[in-house]
Formats: C-alpha cells, structure tokens, sequence
C-alpha cells in the first residue's frame, strides 16, 4: 500500500510542480513583451527616431522592414483564417498561422545581425550580438511552443517573413540610394 507522506508532497511539489508553474509565468512574460505589436511600435518609434537625427537609410530600413512584415503576417492570418490549438495554455484571439511574434522576433534578429555587422568591428563582440539576436528569435519561438498557441510551422513561417520582409527592404533601400 502506497502511504503519502509530508516529505514525498513536498518532493512532488518542488520537483514538479514548482518548477513547471514558474516555467509557464516565464513563458507568459516573455510572449507579453514580445507581442508583435509593442515590437512593431518600437520599431517605427525607433525609425522615428533615426529620422529626426537624419539616418534617413537606416529609417527607411526599420520602417520598410517593419511594415512589410507585419502587413505579410496580418494579410495571411486574415486570408487563411488557421484557427489556433485546441488546448491553449494561455486565452489567445485571432489566428494562428503564421506567428506575429516570431515574425516581429525575426525582424529583430535580422535587423540586429545586419547593423552588428555594418557596425561592430570587434569580431568577438559582434559574434555575441549574433548570439543574442538568434536567441530572442528561438526564445520568443519557443515560448509560443510551449504556451501551445502555435504549431512549429507558425513559428518557422513568421520567422521566414521577418528574414525574408528585411532582405526586400535592404535591397529596394540600397538599390534607391544608388539610383541618386
């Protein structure tokens, strides 16, 4: 006969449960200052800001960037109306696929890979910052995971669009300040 003591509760308790809830407010935090539309406010305000020091590249870069992946993810949301898992951990509206948070996550990762690069001479330095961009895309990726309001292809599509929204926005700005 199994008897349930104090100390085999508490052992419960602290090897499961305790560590499982703290993982889940940890979760739920990071997808709350990551939302996609704090991220793309901070980016235009950002880009704003570049503007009115005359960055005027760098502001067309974060602005186009910014849009466009947000318009791309928004538009696909609404035309393919995916709804989102049954078994959410957290209350989340709208449409599932693609991401908005890992679309704005991946904008912020190639924004940053891309102006460590132009920027940053320190090879150790700006090998860190590549670090640190990849690791807030996988991390804000992995907490819409485990928060089971994305599926992985979500994550990997809105991921695409960033990279793929700051590539276009590169090429037409460098193309048009060649053209003057």
């Amino acid at each position: 006969m199994f008897i349930l003591s104090t100390h085999t509760v508490s052992q419960v308790l602290y090897t499961y449960v305790l560590p499982q809830a703290y993982m889940l407010h940890f979760q739920i935090l990071i997808s709350q200052i990551s939302g996609p539309e704090l991220m793309f406010g901070l980016a235009v305000l950002f880009a704003i800001y570049l503007y009115t020091k005359n960055y005027r590249k760098d502001f067309f870069i974060i602005f186009l960037t910014s849009t466009g992946a947000m318009a791309t993810s928004f538009i696909l949301k609404h035309l393919l109306k995916v709804p989102r898992p049954e078994h959410m951990l957290v209350i989340e509206d709208g449409y599932r696929f693609p991401s908005g948070h890992a679309t704005m996550a991946a904008v912020v990762m190639s924004l940053g890979i891309y102006y460590a690069h132009k920027h940053i001479q320190s090879r150790p330095l700006r090998l860190m910052l590549y670090v640190c961009a990849v690791g807030w895309y996988l991390l804000i990726s992995y907490s819409r995971l485990y928060l089971n309001v994305h599926y992985p292809i979500d994550v990997i599509a809105g991921g695409a669009i960033g990279i793929i929204a700051t590539i276009i926005a590169l090429y037409v700005v460098n193309y048009f300040s060649r053209q003057k």
